[in-house]
């Protein structure tokens, strides 16, 4: 019986020995694997003794050296120095326009149409000249000259009900000033190949307007929107949508027994062409 006692003993014991070892493996290789994303400390190297010739009074100097100090950060000066950026450590932001608009003339020529007359086709141009005090904003005085053609739709109510379809109110042309905001700016790529940079504006001024109306000439207030997409520093494609309104009174029907009233109107003009910028900058 003391026997078995003594070799029941024996085994837990050799079984606890056992359990811690294999604990301290466990815990060696948690250690290990830790070590793996943990920052090696900078430790101080050990001394170093340098023996100098037998001539030389002095038997030994001890030198001390002390651990590097980090590189400093790598500063960007161009482009190129963008591959020499740590991964992950750093991010650089490209923010300076491809086309400044800052100091310069804008000069705006396009061609254009009348989207919202149901009587006449007008069709015609449109010539601007602005200027820039930052980026996002400027002034422009802004001139637009259309032609007048009838509809089939005209012909139709002349031959058959006898109406003069030239009385109604239609613009001939419009000369006015405006002022020029700008607040969104974005790039966007062609077919993968291109990055084409982009502005898009907003517009609000007044002017005059040329019409056949009785009193000729209209005071008008118009508003707008648009994108300017460069081509180069000093030449873009631009595209606007500018919505006129203002009061006219219609001339007089030879069929009507009442004088006509003054009334609202409305014009909605698209124009697209190029926009030239000068004076010329330096490249950025």
């Amino acid at each position: 019986m003391k026997k078995i006692y003594l070799l029941t003993l024996l085994s837990l014991l050799f079984g606890l020995v056992a359990q811690a070892q294999d604990q301290a493996i466990d815990d060696q290789e948690i250690v290990n694997v830790e070590s793996l994303y943990s920052t090696p400390s900078q430790k101080p190297k050990a001394a170093v003794v340098e023996e100098l010739p037998a001539d030389n009074t002095e038997a030994a100097i001890e030198v001390q050296s002390e651990a590097a100090p980090p590189p400093p950060p790598k500063k960007v000066d161009s482009l190129t120095d963008l591959n020499e950026l740590s991964p992950f450590r750093e991010v650089s932001v490209i923010q300076k326009k491809f086309l400044p608009k800052t100091g310069r003339f804008q000069l705006y020529g396009a061609g254009g149409m009348t989207t919202n007359s149901p009587w006449f086709l007008n069709l015609g141009f449109k010539l601007n000249l602005g200027y820039h005090f930052t980026e996002s904003l400027g002034i422009e005085v802004t001139g637009i000259f259309l032609s007048n053609s009838e509809r089939d739709v005209s012909k139709e109510i002349r031959e058959n009900n006898g109406l003069q379809p030239e009385k109604f109110v239609n613009t001939k042309s419009h000369v006015g000033g405006h002022i020029f905001w700008s607040p969104i700016y974005g790039k966007m790529t062609f077919i993968n190949d291109r990055i084409i940079p982009f502005d898009m504006y907003f517009v609000a001024g007044l002017g005059t307007s040329e019409t056949n109306s009785q009193e000729g000439s209209n005071t008008t207030y118009h508003i707008g929107t648009g994108q300017i997409f460069a081509l180069s520093k000093s030449m873009a494609f631009r595209w606007d949508y500018s919505f006129h309104f203002f009061q006219a009174t219609p001339k007089p029907d030879s069929t009507s027994t009442s004088a006509p009233s003054s009334n609202s109107y409305n014009d909605l003009i698209l124009t697209a062409g190029l926009s030239f910028f000068f004076p010329e900058v330096s490249q950025r």
